[in-house]
């Protein structure tokens, strides 16, 4: 009869989750340290990308919470073009991080186990960071895309799933005669919209081997200058953001219907 190892406690779980969380901090705090010029977002996005999942596993939503926002502003950081705002919003993540190292060096495992979330000052930043973003000077944001002449619109839907481009294709409004035209990757993305100069692109905001902030950012370097709109479920300030420092029209949530996507092209063509 094969061997099986006894199941966990969920002491013993957290322990492990613990001195892996410590690591993954230290290493994005790190980063974080280096100053924005030499921070590497990328690593310290997916540093918390994976505390996030560690998070929920072990059942701390805290942590859960707190590791989604701050990866959201690592990619939000990526993309904002290095000046003043960048700076101070670097400077405050790089503090709440440092809040979090902290916090987790310090709590007992005994209180851990509770759920309960630690008081810390985690709130005060992120709400500080988000009121810095709504004071964005235009000049720090990418190029806004361009507003749509009246009439049908010729549509790019990037998304992996088939499934949700058949479903946009089911849910756009018919009265507008848009025409819609599909691509699953980056690369399909391009040549597709190199071939049809789309009007407006709707771009998923994780795809496999990319994301759609990205993408836009190629289709622009292309001299291609569609409205950007973000496609996700994942509406949080942080990724609002992003998509706005990125230079997007605006978001669309997943799942998706035909009173949200008219809502969309309504605010496109207002401007």
């Amino acid at each position: 009869m094969p061997h099986q190892d006894p199941p966990l406690s969920r002491e013993a779980l957290l322990e492990v989750f613990c001195t892996e969380t410590r690591e993954r901090l230290s290493r994005a705090l790190d980063s974080l340290q280096q100053g924005p010029d030499a921070c590497d977002y990328d690593l310290v996005h997916q540093e918390f990308d994976s505390l996030h999942g560690g998070a929920r596993a072990v059942d701390l939503p805290w942590l859960e919470h707190y590791s989604r926002v701050v990866a959201g502003y690592a990619r939000f950081l990526r993309h904002l073009r290095r000046g003043g705002q960048h700076q101070e919003t670097h400077l405050l993540l790089t503090r709440a991080v440092a809040t979090l190292v902290e916090q987790c060096h310090k709590t007992p495992l005994a209180e851990l186990a509770t759920g309960m979330a630690p008081e810390m000052p985690m709130d005060d930043l992120l709400d500080t960071m988000q009121n810095l973003m709504r004071r964005t000077d235009p000049a720090e944001l990418s190029p806004c895309a361009h507003r749509p002449a009246p009439g049908p619109l010729q549509i790019l839907v990037v998304d992996d799933s088939s499934t949700s481009r058949l479903l946009f294709r089911i849910h756009l409004p018919p009265e507008g005669g848009h025409v819609v035209y599909e691509a699953e990757d980056a690369a399909g993305a391009l040549r597709v919209a190199l071939e049809i100069r789309p009007d407006v692109v709707f771009l998923d905001y994780n795809l496999p081997e990319s994301d759609g902030v990205s993408i836009a950012r190629t289709l622009r370097a292309a001299g291609l200058d569609p409205c950007c709109i973000l496609l996700t479920a994942n509406v949080q300030q942080a990724v609002l953001d992003e998509a706005r420092a990125a230079g997007f029209a605006g978001v669309l949530e997943k799942p998706v219907s035909r009173d949200k996507i008219a809502a969309v092209l309504r605010a496109v063509a207002q401007g």
